[in-house]
């Protein structure tokens, strides 16, 4: 019985990730994969171009959930001062963010830690980037609304607190956290996180 297409590109992917997540990108080697999966060398290549393709294909849901939560930071619904005290709002974003970590804690430690030599080598800056000129962006749209606030908050805080962030996944996915432990955590850094920002921005009750 013929192969489907479809299924030789899911072993590939499938021997790619263990490959990766054991060895990480480096330490990986597309006649290793082949070797593994079963798929002849030159036919892994007209699935995927090389090695980088192959890598950003394995973490591809863990980049469009990323990308996902980015876009979704400055959206009208989260542009209101409601947010610093709404329990719902809280709940919703402690949820989004536990599942995300639980959900790709392995993708997240391959991403972070093994993607030397890729494409995705500074992505931990690339992030620290993107984060902060949304923060400088969400505190201007937010001033905007609310004029009364404080919106003079340097760039270099805002940096900071982004770097920061990236240092916090970091450490969610190098220990072994239980789902519960996960959510008491980004509890816990939520609420101290709100109560800084509603008294450096000024935010009156």
């Amino acid at each position: 019985m013929q192969i489907q297409k479809s299924d030789i590109r899911k072993k590939i992917l499938e021997t790619s990730r263990k490959e990766f997540l054991e060895k990480g990108f480096k330490g990986t080697s597309m006649r290793s994969i082949s070797e593994k999966s079963g798929v002849v060398l030159s036919n892994i290549y007209n699935y995927f171009r090389n090695k980088d393709v192959l890598f950003r294909e394995v973490l591809s849901g863990l980049l469009d959930a990323v990308d996902n939560v980015a876009k979704t930071h400055n959206s009208d619904s989260n542009i209101d001062l409601y947010v610093f005290d709404s329990e719902e709002y809280v709940k919703s974003q402690i949820t989004m963010f536990v599942d995300l970590i639980h959900h790709y804690k392995e993708d997240f430690k391959l991403l972070l830690f093994g993607a030397s030599g890729s494409s995705l080598e500074n992505y931990r800056e690339k992030c620290i980037d993107r984060y902060t000129e949304m923060g400088k962006e969400y505190i201007e749209i937010v001033n905007k609304k609310y004029p009364d606030i404080n919106s003079n908050i340097s760039y270099f805080f805002i940096h900071i607190l982004s770097s920061w962030w990236i240092s916090i996944v970091s450490e969610l996915v190098m220990h072994d956290l239980s789902y519960d432990e996960l959510q008491k955590f980004i509890y816990e850094y939520m609420e101290y996180a709100t109560a800084g920002w509603k008294r450096i921005m000024n935010v009156k009750e």
